[in-house]
């Protein structure tokens, strides 16, 4: 046994090198200054790789971001490396990843990879991951290369919509892929907002318990107010509600004047539309009664069950608040 212990000691000497062919860090993430809804704006990521054995292989980067911004049609990447003993690459365009290329480990495309392995770095709207590569294929010998740093620049076009979320960024070798733990401090997150849009913020880092469809409406549209009785990881006390009320309050003339309806009955029954998800139509002045010359401010917003002894509001115990948006 003793013999046993010693030679499966001397096999992790030997083997464990061959796995960590280098040390990969994202160094620094570069926005621009206010960015906009509908512009063209410029990523930078800093990132630093020190070799730690002999490989061949290309460089993956993948970026996370909003699915309606279209990356994959929308997006170039450029990279640039200091201290590549062989010969640095300066503004040399990455390619888009095919979707055929299967990432190693997994056996899955690599967007699809990326998604099962590291998720969507605490985002609760659509995004997904978007994958390139370079077209050098770097040589590495431990003895030559020591230190070397690169900048990705990533061009894009933003969405229509004001947002906020963890945009995320992502390396590694092409040859290895996500192999053991080792590709985990690859990947880092940096909160992008981006604004200038007529809708309300969409924030994919915060729970959403209330949205409107559609997400642009004034307050002489008929539109839906949806209710998320689960959103992310909160569960609110109407998760397995029979049936959810919508209690309602307008400001209206300046906010000098209010209504409120707070009745049970078919008024102000939400429709379950998904498991979790109910929703209401309603158009403002006649649901709230208000004469055709009432200007509306804003209106607050809560729920219930039938019997009113559930009732869902913020977390800060306040009424979630709609304010038009287009008009």
């Amino acid at each position: 046994m003793k013999y046993l212990k010693k030679y499966r000691a001397l096999m992790m000497i030997f083997i464990f090198p061959l796995l960590a062919i280098m040390c990969m860090t994202i160094e620094n993430i570069i926005y621009p200054d206010d960015p906009q809804v509908n512009s063209d704006i410029q990523i930078g990521v800093d990132i630093k790789l020190v070799p730690e054995n002999d490989d061949n292989t290309q460089l993956t980067f993948a970026v996370l971001a909003p699915k309606s911004w279209n990356l994959a049609d929308n997006a170039e990447l450029f990279i640039t490396t200091t201290g590549y003993t062989k010969g640095d690459i300066s503004n040399e365009k990455m390619v888009l990843m095919p979707e055929s290329e299967i990432e190693p480990t997994t056996a899955l495309p690599w967007s699809t990879a990326l998604q099962s392995e590291i998720g969507l770095m605490g985002n609760l709207g659509p995004v997904e991951w978007v994958v390139f590569h370079t077209q050098t294929t770097f040589i590495i010998t431990d003895e030559d290369e020591k230190l070397i740093t690169a900048n990705v620049k990533i061009n894009l076009t933003t969405g229509s919509e004001n947002i906020k979320l963890f945009m995320g960024y992502f390396f590694c070798g092409k040859n290895r892929g996500l192999h053991d733990e080792y590709y985990e401090p690859n990947a880092k997150t940096k909160v992008l907002t981006v604004m200038g849009g007529s809708n309300p913020l969409l924030d994919y880092t915060t729970v959403s318990l209330v949205s409107t469809v559609p997400a642009s409406y004034g307050w002489g549209d008929i539109f839906s107010l949806k209710f998320e009785t689960v959103a992310g990881a909160v569960e609110t006390p109407l998760k397995d509600a029979a049936k959810v009320y919508l209690y309602g309050k307008v400001f209206y003339a300046d906010g000098n004047d209010s209504t409120v309806v707070d009745v049970i009955s078919d008024k102000t029954l939400m429709e379950k539309v998904g498991e979790t998800t109910w929703q209401k139509y309603i158009y403002p002045k006649d649901f709230f009664n208000l004469p055709d010359d009432a200007v509306i401010t804003e209106a607050k917003f809560h729920f219930s069950n039938e019997d009113q002894s559930i009732i869902v509001k913020q977390a800060s115990g306040d009424d979630f608040v709609i304010m038009e948006t287009c008009n």
